[in-house]
């Protein structure tokens, strides 16, 4: 895979030249923190995933930093960016591919708020990181002061939890099962414990991989029979950073990111007096079962281009107090600057012990929608077609949505509020995701067939 460079992070299959690729972004974002934020020598964050090579990159952009590393180690990318914040950072870097394979390995550059960094600014470091012809060696003799702040950054994301739940025990009955996979979301054993949760665990050694990195069905199924054996309720997964949380159950159902984020906003609009924050940030591939359960509690939905950065950006905008992706499986509860699988999942508990209710009861009584996602590798850029994809339905009689720039998503809404929606992956190289949503389960997957059949035609 090549290097894929964008807002959303960089991310390559980490080898010798990936090695020279860290070391030049750090000398990037070195001079982006003393250029644009006038730091000559930057403190910074640094926390990583669970990924094997992650050590090493951290030796790498230490090895040509100038100013204060303060290193969180392995820790979620929410630990990490609430770290940049209350340990007074100027910036950060998560060291993490998220929810891409062990081989592969990147970066997010964070602001001083612990928000990943606006589009405009990550095309400066990319810009910047392609002006060095040859790594300098900058710093070789001179070592960035290196500070363990590991279990100051843990204390503090508990903090923002507790204050942001305004709890710090959780009654709730129901015995689940949780698999951080070997990733960075073995933290949240500690967590659920002081919360009182009773759980099982497995698949607990940072880096041992057992399963796919991404959670969904396929890679979650397996643990139906565990489920099962052990008379538990539903499994959790996290992805590698543990910004994503799914939740499988007891039958191989997938609850997924649509459904947490309308609990989740159901919860936090229901909790809020002050209406003019009744506002759930979206991307434009989120389902409108989302904006069903937030229009009925009278708040407003706001959509925008697929990326956190950019659900950041809006929820800052209009002081919105709850965002999301709801074709992942994280939710960006304010003052949060990222999507966050462990506050999602302790939200969700807490909206069933205040309405009295299991899991299965909550998802049962939200309104039925049938959301459709496929991943199709094209032979070329889905850029070359969108023009003729976008003709199509326009002749169909199907209203046109669209965000962002040329890169950004394609939404073709039928009358019926069902829609069919493409976007290129800006992290897999011409890897197209279409998804379709409906009220109807036959009108969802004749969106999805007829999409398939004009992308092949068309790229013929």
């Amino acid at each position: 895979m090549e290097l894929i460079e964008s807002f959303s992070g960089i991310r390559g299959v980490y080898n010798p030249s990936f090695r020279e690729i860290a070391e030049k972004y750090a000398i990037s974002f070195l001079e982006f923190l003393r250029e644009k934020k006038n730091k000559e020598k930057p403190r910074i964050v640094i926390g990583r995933d669970t990924r094997h090579s992650g050590k090493e990159i951290f030796d790498i952009i230490a090895s040509a930093w100038e100013g204060t590393i303060l290193n969180v180690e392995i820790a979620t990318t929410p630990i990490i960016e609430n770290a940049v914040r209350a340990l007074n950072a100027d910036g950060g870097i998560i060291i993490t591919a998220s929810h891409n394979e062990p081989e592969f390995n990147g970066f997010k550059f964070l602001n001083q708020d612990g928000s990943v960094l606006k589009a405009v600014d990550a095309d400066f470091l990319i810009k910047r990181k392609n002006e060095i012809k040859e790594i300098r060696n900058i710093n070789k003799n001179q070592k960035a002061e290196i500070l363990d702040k590991h279990k100051e950054a843990i204390e503090s994301y508990k903090e923002l939890i507790i204050s942001l739940l305004k709890i710090d025990k959780i009654n709730f009955n129901e015995k689940f099962l949780v698999d951080p996979n070997g990733g960075s979301g073995t933290i949240s054993k500690e967590i659920f414990s002081d919360f009182g949760l009773n759980a099982e665990y497995i698949n607990m050694e940072p880096g041992k991989f057992k399963r796919l990195i991404e959670p969904k069905k396929e890679s979650l199924f397996y643990l139906v029979d565990e489920l099962k054996k052990n008379n538990l309720s539903f499994a959790i997964g996290f992805d590698c950073d543990a910004d994503r949380v799914e939740i499988l159950d007891v039958k191989g159902n997938l609850i997924d990111g649509n459904q947490l984020l309308a609990l989740n906003a159901e919860y936090i609009l229901s909790e809020t007096k002050d209406e003019e924050k009744k506002i759930v940030v979206v991307n434009d591939a989120t389902s409108y079962l989302v904006k069903e359960i937030v229009e009925k509690l009278g708040g407003k939905i706001k959509e925008v281009e697929v990326g956190e950065t950019n659900i950041v950006e809006e929820m800052e905008k209009t002081n919105a107090l709850i965002g999301g992706e709801g074709s992942n499986g994280g939710v960006i509860i304010s003052p949060s600057k990222c999507r966050d699988g462990i506050l999602t999942f302790l939200f969700l508990l807490k909206l069933c012990e205040e309405k009295q209710k299991t899991l299965s009861e909550l998802i049962s009584q939200l309104p039925k929608y049938y959301y459709v996602k496929e991943k199709l590798k094209l032979s070329n850029s889905f850029f070359k077609i969108k023009d003729l994809v976008k003709e199509y339905y326009i002749k169909l009689g199907y209203k046109i949505q669209e965000t962002g720039d040329e890169t950004g998503g394609l939404k073709a809404l039928k009358s019926d509020n069902s829609w069919i929606w493409f976007r290129q992956s800006k992290t897999e190289p011409n890897a197209l995701r279409i998804i379709s949503d409906s009220k109807s389960k036959k009108t969802s997957n004749l969106l999805i067939e007829e999409a398939k059949k004009l992308l092949k035609k068309l790229e013929k």
